[in-house]
């Protein structure tokens, strides 16, 4: 079985991280965060801080346009 730990940002649920050997694997639910689908990252909380950074640029490339 494979070890898994949902990623969250703002309490808004945007993926999964999944235990691979060696790193974990980002599987996207939020259509904003896709060009993070299948990354790797060597935990859990790196692919949540990512994935938050990528998040709040895209809320404020929304603003500016």
């Amino acid at each position: 079985m494979h070890a898994s730990r949902p990623i969250s940002v703002e309490g808004r649920f945007v993926g999964v991280a999944v235990a691979r050997e060696a790193d974990w694997l980002f599987l996207a639910t939020d259509p904003v965060l896709e060009d993070l689908e299948g990354a790797a990252f060597p935990n859990p909380a790196e692919a949540m801080r990512v994935a938050r950074i990528v998040l709040m640029r895209g809320r404020g490339s929304r603003k500016a346009a």
